[in-house]
């Protein structure tokens, strides 16, 4: 294998593949990087045996061949050289890279050890446009759980719901669900993707966001494939019973606010701060012409930040763990927010004003009186 490179391209598709590699890998060759120089392009491809990703970069191929480079060396290596021309040259299982002055060699291991990753058939099971689907996505992929105790919690349940497809993700501590209406006839009735997939899939769509990506779902293999300009995202579709999520959404109200998204930002930002040494909890205190929003930790003192707000209802307080709010107040873009709630223990339901096809709901945090012992 002998070929150049622009530093620029490769650094970017190392960075997006290296996020595939197993942080803990069974087998050696799993925490490598495969590069597969092929018909006048390089490939970059990873993957942890649940996702894979693949990526090509423009090239100028003088020899084809394909090795494994051990992954964070490889990026931050390559992370660390000028914007310039990069010349990499295969040795048995030596990857020469030369860039400027500077040089290096890197063992790996033969491509042959590296497991096959499934690629498109090129019937793809539906089409999105890029930017009607990149911001949905990201509504509701934060909220699945983190760790994957209950790997069914990690992965955002997608359903056809007559002209509507909706997504759902659930950590057991917050809810959000965004609807998007068409025809998605040609989608299974019922799947559920690994919300870390769907993160990526977002971010290599980047800011332009325009034209399409494609999606196909393999049966046999209990596969998706995300199909994207120069790239493919594999993951397993998760299995297991996702939570009867419509019974814990309220269908009525005691107290509501209507409030500027980005003041209630700034207040929970600022409460944020007194919280961290609290648990991360802070409260909300709705009066008659707004919204306070308070934390307290004794061993860093108090704030309270009071924010106008149009209020109906009795009125109450309510706590709820700061990072919660935080994650979903920074992915809402309207100017507007609505808070719903019943009681100090019944969840809390926002909504975007003029977006009726998001709900999120945080469940609340339960809280000793002030004075109690």
């Amino acid at each position: 294998m002998k070929l150049s490179c622009l530093q620029e391209n490769l650094n970017k598709g190392l960075l997006v593949v290296s996020r595939f590699v197993a942080s803990r890998p069974q087998l050696p060759v799993l925490g490598n990087i495969l590069l597969s120089a092929r018909k006048g392009k390089l490939k970059l491809g990873a993957t942890n045996l649940e996702s894979g990703a693949v990526l090509e970069i423009g090239a100028k191929i003088e020899k084809e061949g394909e090795i494994t480079i051990p992954a964070k060396t490889l990026t931050e290596f390559v992370g660390s050289l000028p914007a310039d021309k990069i010349d990499l040259s295969l040795e048995e299982n030596n990857l020469k890279i030369n860039c400027q002055k500077f040089q290096a060699t890197i063992s790996g291991l033969s491509a042959t050890e590296f497991p096959p990753l499934p690629t498109s058939s090129g019937k793809p099971t539906f089409s999105f446009e890029a930017k009607e689907a990149s911001l949905p996505i990201s509504q509701v992929a934060f909220a699945a759980a983190q760790d994957e105790s209950r790997p069914v919690l990690s992965g955002v349940k997608i359903f056809n719901k007559g002209k509507r497809l909706v997504l759902v993700a659930t950590d057991g501590y917050r809810l959000s669900v965004k609807e998007l209406f068409g025809d998605f006839s040609s989608l299974p009735k019922d799947i559920i993707l690994p919300a870390r997939t769907l993160i990526e899939v977002v971010r290599i769509l980047g800011e332009e966001k325009e034209g399409k990506f494609n999606l196909e779902i393999t049966d046999k293999a209990n596969q998706a494939i995300f199909s994207l300009e120069g790239a493919e995202i594999i993951c397993r579709l998760l299995e297991g019973q996702f939570p009867d999520f419509e019974k814990i959404i309220p269908t009525s109200f005691n107290n509501r606010a209507v409030v500027a998204k980005e003041e209630l930002l700034g207040a929970v930002k600022i409460a944020s701060i007194f919280a961290r040494e609290a648990a991360n909890i802070i409260k909300f205190q709705t009066i008659s012409n707004g919204l306070q929003v308070s934390a307290n930790a004794p061993q860093v003192g108090e704030n309270v930040t009071t924010i106008e707000a149009k209020v109906e209802g009795e009125g109450g307080e309510i706590a709820f763990n700061s990072r919660f709010l935080l994650d979903y107040l920074n992915i809402v873009p309207q100017k507007e927010v609505v808070f719903e709630t019943s009681g100090p223990l019944s969840p809390g339901v926002f909504r975007p004003v003029g977006d009726e096809a998001f709900l999120h709901i945080i469940m609340p945090v339960r809280v000793q009186p002030e004075g109690s012992p």
